[in-house]
């Protein structure tokens, strides 16, 4: 006996997403994946069959209105792409659709169809395969570089070794000398993370404890950086192990902690505070699955809108010391885990970045 049960099944089993509507613009069927990239109303989708999809779709009103347009019965192209609305803490995925009218055997028209798959992933991938290939090219004139910049700096270091022994007894000189050597070893520093930035990543993934990892973290920028901070924690009451390079996981959040601390040191009567947060996200992603989500939070005074995508460059920076690598270096890292850094912020009000890592499929195994 046929089970009336499984068309459900069937639907919900599709991976991509699937939202129809009746000829007056209810939902008639809406499977799991669809349920959750499109951010329905909290019911379970069969909960929402009959009801108004501009009520059910009020999140996302270009897909309700993309769907009441096909009713019209004319044919459109076979694919299109929609940049989905934002959601509280993260942008909107971009999807592949098609939607065409669903037609009786007389040719009427008795609903619409929407089918659609989210590009995250493709997008993700293709973004990762471009930025290989500029680290390729910027590897092989980095490496040239570096050797042409470091041989007259091990020379000058030398010459500002023999300058010292000579001006013994030399206070005033000796102080710039000693200045000198070490801005000579500032820019030698900056040479290796130069060529640090530009060698591909290669992860050491084992199963490490995220909260472990992020304590961890603030435990090494404190010593960084000895500047009296309130750290508020907010972790997931049960958090899984995550399959990662632990020790590049760690450098990208003690370099995210470093910064923290350092934009709030001396910036204003604001409480200097971090808030540090571990917690799974489910993902609104069809091709995407969970996430672990580390956060770094500040009340410092924030980043000027013009800055935020460029705080990603590498060699940028707004520090009087420092060589513009650091932010820059920890993308390249998440992105290699096949996750992603994200900045939010509210100018004067502090910044949060946020580190998504996934906690499964091909990616994280």
């Amino acid at each position: 006996m046929h089970d009336s049960r499984f068309a459900g099944w069937l639907l919900d089993s599709v991976r991509s997403g699937l939202v129809a509507i009746d000829a007056s613009g209810a939902i008639a069927a809406l499977n799991a994946a669809g349920h959750r990239v499109l951010g329905c109303a909290g019911e379970a989708s069969a909960a929402l069959i009959g009801r108004d999809c501009r009520d059910v779709l009020a999140a996302q009103p270009a897909v309700a209105q993309r769907l009441l347009e096909a009713l019209d019965g004319i044919e459109r192209p076979s694919r299109a792409e929609l940049v989905l609305a934002a959601g509280a803490d993260r942008p909107g995925p971009t999807i592949g659709y098609t939607v065409s009218p669903v037609r009786t055997p007389e040719g009427g028209i008795a609903g619409a169809v929407l089918q659609f798959r989210d590009l995250t992933p493709y997008e993700r991938n293709a973004e990762q395969g471009r930025l290989r290939e500029r680290l390729a090219a910027l590897g092989e004139m980095a490496a040239g570089l570096a050797h042409e910049i470091r041989n007259p700096l091990a020379g000058m270091e030398i010459l500002t070794g023999l300058l010292r022994r000579r001006l013994a007894g030399h206070d005033e000189e000796l102080a710039l000398v000693n200045e000198l050597t070490a801005e000579l070893r500032r820019v030698a520093q900056t040479v290796t993370d130069s060529l640090e930035f530009v060698r591909p990543v290669a992860l050491r993934r084992e199963s490490v404890d995220p909260v472990e990892v992020l304590e961890e973290s603030l435990a090494r920028a404190r010593s960084r950086v000895p500047f009296d901070v309130d750290v508020r924690r907010d972790y997931a009451e049960t958090v899984p192990a995550l399959r990662a390079d632990g020790e590049r996981i760690e450098g990208v959040l003690t370099n995210l902690i470093v910064n923290a601390f350092e934009a709030m040191h001396g910036a204003g009567s604001e409480p200097a505070r971090v808030s540090l947060g571990v917690r799974v996200d489910a993902c609104e992603g069809i091709e995407i699955g969970p996430e672990l989500v580390f956060t770094v939070a500040d009340t410092g005074p924030g980043i000027p809108e013009d800055l935020r995508e460029r705080v990603f460059y590498p060699f940028f920076t707004t520090k009087q010391r420092g060589s513009g690598i650091g932010l820059a270096q920890a993308q390249k890292i998440v992105d290699g885990h096949g996750g992603r850094l994200e900045l939010e912020c509210d100018p004067g009000h502090g910044a949060t970045f946020r580190v998504r890592l996934p906690l499964a499929g091909p990616e994280a195994a």
